[in-house]
């Protein structure tokens, strides 16, 4: 798999990514990512069965389960692999521009 880097700006309407913007309107954070999650796995369904896809989940705390359907081409999706494989990292830069890594124990 390839790097890309992607420039994310975020206001109180919308989020812009690099030079595509998405309008928020009535969306809550966990509304994104659960589509983001559902269409990167969703449409592998699609192209591999040519059915809809649908998912169920649910939400308690800081934990989210979902059921769905599943083809076996779940881990060519980043944002499965990012969000089930604990490969996400966020890097937090200070006010000083110093680093500070939160996912190091």
């Amino acid at each position: 798999m390839h790097k890309r880097r992607h420039k994310i700006t975020v206001t109180p309407t919308s989020v812009k990514i690099d030079d595509k913007e998405i309008q928020i309107g009535e969306l809550r954070p966990v509304d994104l990512l659960l589509a983001a999650l559902a269409y990167g796995i969703g449409i592998r369904y699609i192209d591999k069965t040519g059915q809809p896809y649908e998912m169920e989940c649910e939400v308690e705390g800081y934990e989210i389960r979902c059921v769905a359907p599943c083809t076996g081409e779940e881990d060519k999706c980043l944002v499965y692999q990012t969000t089930t494989k604990g490969r996400l990292r966020v890097i937090c830069r200070n006010h000083d521009h110093t680093l500070t890594d939160h996912n190091r124990q």
